[in-house]
């Protein structure tokens, strides 16, 4: 299964960065350089590609989320990740 990782910071309601990956190790070395100092808004997207669901059709399947701390994101990254 190929996941694909997105990333979107702001900062100061400007938005200052875009990532998007299909690279996991890439995409960790990008949130790395995330400032957290000047207090940025992080939005979160992994997408685990499309999947038939309960209805038999064909979606998108993903986990996401907005968050202001480095520990959260990463705690949440490893659990978006997490392959049970």
């Amino acid at each position: 299964m190929t996941k694909n990782y997105y990333l979107k910071t702001k900062e100061k309601g400007q938005k200052t960065r875009m990532v998007r990956t299909h690279s996991q190790r890439r995409f960790v070395n990008r949130l790395r350089t995330i400032n957290w100092q000047n207090s940025p808004s992080v939005y979160l997207r992994v997408s685990y590609g499309k999947k038939l669901n309960q209805d038999n059709k064909l979606v998108t399947f993903f986990n996401d989320g907005q968050y202001d701390n480095e520990q959260e994101l990463l705690e949440v990254f490893k659990a978006f990740n997490d392959e049970d």
